[in-house]
């Protein structure tokens, strides 16, 4: 079957598992925690998060810069969209990213007379939205009951709640919630699941949020006929260490990534579509929709701490 080519970059995903947890390090914490199964970041989390927000800048500088020399026009609009699990421990690593990606930006401002490297404030930029799709995998080695669809409620709010918080540094808002984001799916993943089914789920949740994606852009390139902006658009998943080997497999249709550490982060950049077929219900397939050229499996060279 033919592939359908798409616009070179226009859309790009990072994925991203989340940072250190709580539980992992106090093995006490879980007995007096109100939520037992959904523990916060440690201190280290946090700052394995903003590491990740640091790298994600970098690579985007680079990735921005030579796809301008190759469009040899006018600067192009990036649009970020952090899409994230709805456990706390991904969410506050969402926040974290951005919030890295913010500080490296308004650094490079007050250091260069380009102004944060070609690349817009974030605050701007950026939007956040919940996606059940990326939750954790419903096995009963790690949860004893089904997850309450509340726990999309209390993370939405607690988002909208949190749009004043900058990422500091040098200024800037906070990330915005996406308004208009459609999710995936609209509930928790029904427990107990099976491996089969969280890869079927992951791969339906990165077919349908980057179908929309590509949708938007297109609909955003007829209007801006003529224009000598182009636009790309990248979307961060923030989810867990199972999601993140689901999501490898849509993009390369390799098995056995097996080290998959905290924040550690991949780039899967879209090739093209696959079939003009309808994308299956969700949930129904493992069978992803695009091609990707992916690199930074799983890499974590970002993380190490400055020697003293």
């Amino acid at each position: 079957m033919t592939s359908i080519s798409l616009p070179p970059g226009c859309v790009t995903c990072y994925f991203v598992r989340h940072g250190e947890r709580v539980d992992h390090i106090d093995a006490e914490w879980s007995y007096s925690a109100p939520v037992p199964y959904d523990p916060p970041l440690t201190a280290e989390g946090s700052y394995q998060a903003r590491r990740t927000g640091a790298l994600i800048y970098s690579l985007e500088k680079q990735a921005q810069a030579e796809e301008e020399e190759e469009e040899e026009s006018a600067a192009q609009v990036t649009e970020y969209l952090i899409v994230t699990s709805p456990f706390l421990r991904c969410v506050q690593t969402a926040e974290g990213i951005f919030k890295g990606f913010g500080q490296s930006w308004a650094k490079e401002r007050e250091t260069s007379t380009g102004g944060g490297g070609g690349i817009s404030d974030p605050s701007g930029a950026w939007r956040i939205a919940v996606e059940p799709g990326l939750s954790e995998v419903m096995s009963e080695s790690y949860f004893s009951q089904q997850v309450p669809n509340s726990i999309i409620t209390w993370r939405k709010r607690e988002l909208e709640a949190s749009e004043q918080r900058g990422y500091g540094g040098g200024g800037g808002g906070g990330v915005h919630y996406a308004e208009g984001y459609v999710p995936a799916s609209e509930q928790m993943p029904h427990f107990p699941e099976n491996f089969q089914n969280m890869m079927a789920r992951f791969v339906s949740t990165l077919d349908q949020v980057v179908t929309r994606q590509i949708d938007q852009a297109s609909r955003e390139a007829v209007r801006a006929r003529g224009s000598l902006q182009t636009r790309r658009r990248v979307v961060i998943f923030v989810t867990h260490g199972a999601g993140v080997g689901s999501l490898l497999w849509a993009t390369t249709q390799q098995v056995g990534f097996n080290d998959i550490g905290y924040c550690c982060v991949t780039r899967a950049r879209i090739l093209g579509r696959k079939s003009s077929l309808p994308l299956p219900m969700f949930g129904t397939s493992r069978v992803p929709a695009y091609s990707w050229k992916v690199d930074y499996n799983a890499y974590s060279g970002h993380l190490a701490r400055p020697s003293r």
